[in-house]
């Protein structure tokens, strides 16, 4: 059996070799997503056709067509998500119309094109390839393709999978475009790479060769871009990720990395350090089996699904990517995840989630990673002099890599935090200040630390990112506190003159002028001490929370039960991010995410991170005791 490895893998290894990024503005994670389904909309997916495919029937006036189709692209797709995330976009006001500006432009070239092939009979052939792979027409989206690749020296073939947004064919010729759905910032080695393995994957299912024709590469950032190789150009490259596939497959006898087909050696400890930066964790023949396993067991109960990929090895789990069979609904794989545990003898229930519109069964690794923090410095922004950092790193994903919140946009700007013991709470707020001591100095960075339990940060006493003495409930007044936080909040308004934000004022003047985070442990403690002083604190949460990210002064909260009554109100309406580490109930995991799921996680780190969109599965790096010292105790 060959080795599988997707296009995926592949691109996040060029990344991570490269992380050089190309022009256009950063792009809000939830507006790429639509970004998307919009195209996906004209398009079509699967055997769905888009809008496309009826354009004449918008009339013939090609002024007239243009604004019809965009009209119904808006009131199906774009027009129901801005009216169902409006709180969480209004401060993005920008990036939206680059949105659109964006889908405008894709919508123009794609109409363009499918004039061209209407007018064509050539142009409306499918292509059947001896895969069964088919493109109807002339373009497809989101169609998953694959090929077998055999090298001199492989101990094995691979066969090298993945999904295009969309690809064209120039009829008659063995020209492709490869159009990569992306909006705002790139990167171009990772981005180019990508295409050329999908162009290797057409070469090879059309040719049934390596030969290889034209390519073309389309992005849209917003402006439409497209960059134009001959298929001389590209052979070198090509042979070189070949060489590459080869490596990360472990089947190369020239590479010193194991076989990815074999299981994977055995380790004593319970758990073992995750090499972050090494290669991808490819899945082994255990994890084939178990999702083979996963397949037999839901079908004994009727509900009939197929692997689509191949599983994903995380730090924590092993992701395994589930097709629906047809008829087949999500609630009737959930249901089972009770009956899934017991049959395969899994020591925590399976995590049974959508990640992007795809099913997917999540499924604890008995030899669990831990991820300390010193093996992600690398991965931490450098302290900027006059500015700072204002990310605030969060966990790493399925694929080692390492995601931040960024307190300066609106979607990040506060974070409130909720975990049961044991789940990794205050290791997780230690990790967040960690992570902000080591990207800025004292001098673009002051810290309020407001600490109940009088223990989860005694190392930061003597520190001098500290913009006040450590704050114990019992000795301070934390409205007194919070209003002075406040007071400074609009002292630093009063000095913008015209600036947009904190940001705006240190670029013009050139001073620094610290960004002020507040850290609170408890806070289900702190106001329920007595009703007045809850109503002063929440009174300044709200200001706070509302006023506070443009100047540079942001919240982050932790408690130890999200109820109805510690969530519901000024941290609901005012604190956008949600970090959610493992809890006692589901309905403790709705109050935080409007969603359940945080009661399956798996404790000590394991995560769902939610701003905008869906949540993500994360695991929060480890602050060793050595670690912590060094980076709490800095200057002091």
């Amino acid at each position: 059996m060959p080795v599988s490895i997707s296009v995926t893998q592949i691109r996040r290894a060029l990344y991570h070799a490269d992380q050089a990024t190309g022009t256009g503005s950063p792009s809000l994670a939830l507006l790429g997503t639509w970004f998307h389904e919009a195209l996906h909309a004209l398009i079509g997916q699967g055997n769905q056709t888009g809008l496309l495919a009826d354009y004449h029937d918008f009339g013939t006036d090609p002024a007239t067509r243009r604004q019809r189709m965009l009209s119904q692209l808006y009131d199906e797709v774009i027009g129901p998500r801005l009216s169902a995330e409006q709180a969480l976009l209004q401060h993005a006001a920008v990036q939206v119309d680059t949105l659109w500006n964006a889908i405008q432009t894709a919508c123009d070239w794609l109409m363009g094109i499918q004039e061209q092939f209407a007018q064509a009979s050539s142009g409306r052939r499918a292509l059947v390839a001896s895969s069964g792979w088919q493109m109807i027409d002339w373009c497809q989206s989101e169609q998953t393709i694959a090929c077998e690749l055999q090298q001199p020296g492989w101990a094995d073939r691979v066969r090298l999978v993945g999904i295009a947004d969309a690809i064209l064919r120039r009829p008659g010729t063995n020209s492709w475009c490869v159009v990569e759905f992306k909006l705002g910032q790139t990167a171009p080695t990772a981005d180019l790479g990508q295409a050329c393995l999908y162009h290797l994957i057409l070469s090879r299912l059309e040719a049934g060769s390596a030969a290889a024709g034209d390519l073309s590469v389309v992005s849209f950032r917003p402006e439409r871009h497209e960059r134009f190789f001959t298929g001389q150009e590209l052979a070198p490259a090509i042979q070189s990720l070949v060489d590459l596939i080869g490596k990360l497959a472990g089947v190369d006898a020239r590479q010193a990395l194991p076989s990815a087909s074999e299981p994977a050696p055995q380790v004593p400890e319970s758990r073992k350090i995750l090499p972050v930066g090494a290669r991808d964790v490819l899945p082994t023949a255990v994890h084939e089996k178990l999702g083979k396993q996963l397949v037999a067991v839901l079908t004994q109960y009727g509900v009939q699904v197929s692997l689509d990929q191949a599983p994903i090895v995380g730090p924590t789990f092993v992701r395994f990517p589930i097709g629906l069979g047809r008829g087949i609904k999500v609630a009737a794989v959930t249901r089972l995840a009770a009956e899934l545990q017991v049959h395969l003898h899994l020591k925590a229930e399976p995590f049974i989630s959508l990640d992007g519109g795809q099913l997917v069964i999540d499924v604890q690794r008995p030899d669990r990673e831990v991820v300390p923090f010193s093996s992600i410095q690398s991965m931490l922004p450098t302290p900027d002099p006059l500015l700072g950092s204002s990310k605030v790193p969060v966990g790493m994903d399925l694929f080692r890599r390492m995601v931040f919140a960024d307190l300066s946009t609106s979607d990040h700007s506060h974070i409130l935090v909720a975990g049961t013991t044991g789940s990794g709470k205050s290791e997780w707020l230690r990790l967040a200040i960690a992570g902000l001591i080591a990207g800025n100095t004292p001098e673009t960075l002051r810290l309020l630390i407001i600490d109940p339990k009088r223990n989860a940060f005694h190392m930061l006493k003597d520190s001098p990112f500290l913009w006040q003495p450590l704050v114990f409930p019992d000795e301070h007044s934390v409205p007194q506190i919070l209003m002075e936080l406040a007071e400074e909040m609009d002292q630093r308004y009063r000095l913008f003159d015209g600036a947009d934000s904190i940001r705006q004022l240190v670029e013009r003047t050139q001073k620094p002028i610290p960004r002020i985070v507040c850290v609170c442990d408890e806070y289900r403690d702190l106001i329920n001490r007595n009703r007045a002083e809850r109503k002063l604190i929440e009174e300044q949460i709200c200001r706070l929370g509302a006023k506070a990210r443009a100047a540079g002064i942001h919240l982050i909260l932790a408690t130890q039960e999200p109820s109805r009554d510690t969530v519901k109100g000024p941290l609901d309406s005012n604190i956008p991010a949600r970090v959610g580490l493992k809890m006692g109930k589901s309905l403790e995991s709705r109050m935080l995410l409007n969603q359940s799921g945080a009661e399956k996680l798996l404790g000590h780190g394991d995560l769902l991170f939610k701003a905008v969109g869906e949540p993500r599965r994360l695991q929060a790096p480890l602050l060793e005791e050595a670690d912590r010292a060094r980076y709490f105790q800095a200057g002091s």
